[in-house]
């Protein structure tokens, strides 16, 4: 997954797309699927290519979690492109890897994505929760409050904020302590940063083309 401050960020850059009537809705909607991590609930509940049709986006919390499906795609496929010798969108066998590497990633593209919008007028839209799943509402707002808690009152976020983050959402404590060093070391590497830094840009250029051919290729 991205993390909050891209898929918020990427959510309201597809806003008028969908013609947004409820901003809490939307934006809650856009980080909902995360919330599975402390739901519990099967990924394929809240990720699939079939979130990506026209007519899911039925309102606009659904739209946001549409726009969440849409971001998620588009990132793999970016960075699949942009780092080839680093990250696969296939990551097994080597998963743990993989997984640090790329969340190092995505942490470092969610640094710079809350710098282009207001992230604590987004946040109070969490307040509204919904559990399309039927999973328990009560998981759903402690996702939110997790979230909240990340990037209430800041403008950058430190990398303690995204360690203690994934803790909360029940990552044990030696991946946690890997992916701060793995995430440290994309820091200190300036020519890593400026690749990173340029991923944005390719996802909001590139999602139309991506969507139109992944609904061709699985859906039709």
């Amino acid at each position: 997954m991205s993390l909050e401050a891209t898929h918020i960020r990427f959510a309201l850059d597809l806003r008028d797309k969908y013609k947004i009537k409820d901003i809490n809705q939307y934006i809650s909607g856009a980080i909902y699927p995360d919330s599975r991590y402390v739901t519990g609930i099967k990924r394929s509940l809240t990720h699939d290519d079939r979130f990506l049709l026209p007519e899911f986006a039925s309102d606009d919390f659904h739209r946001g979690w549409q726009a969440h499906q849409i971001c998620d795609l588009v990132f793999g496929v970016i960075i699949e492109e942009l780092f080839p010798d680093l990250v696969y969108v296939s990551y097994d066998p080597h998963y743990r890897k993989e997984w640090i590497t790329s969340t190092a990633i995505k942490i470092i593209q969610d640094m710079d994505d809350l710098k282009f919008f207001d992230i604590q007028g987004c946040i109070k839209c969490l307040d509204y929760t919904n559990n399309p799943n039927g999973e328990d509402i009560k998981g759903v707002k402690i996702y939110n409050k997790i979230m909240t808690k990340l990037y209430k009152n800041e403008k950058i976020i430190n990398l303690d904020g995204y360690i203690n983050m994934w803790r909360e959402l029940g990552q044990e404590d030696n991946l946690c302590e890997e992916l701060r060093a793995k995430t440290q070391e994309f820091l200190d590497n300036p020519k890593i940063i400026i690749r990173i830094k340029a991923i944005y840009k390719e996802m909001i250029n590139s999602y139309s083309d991506i969507v139109s051919k992944r609904i061709s290729e699985k859906l039709v």
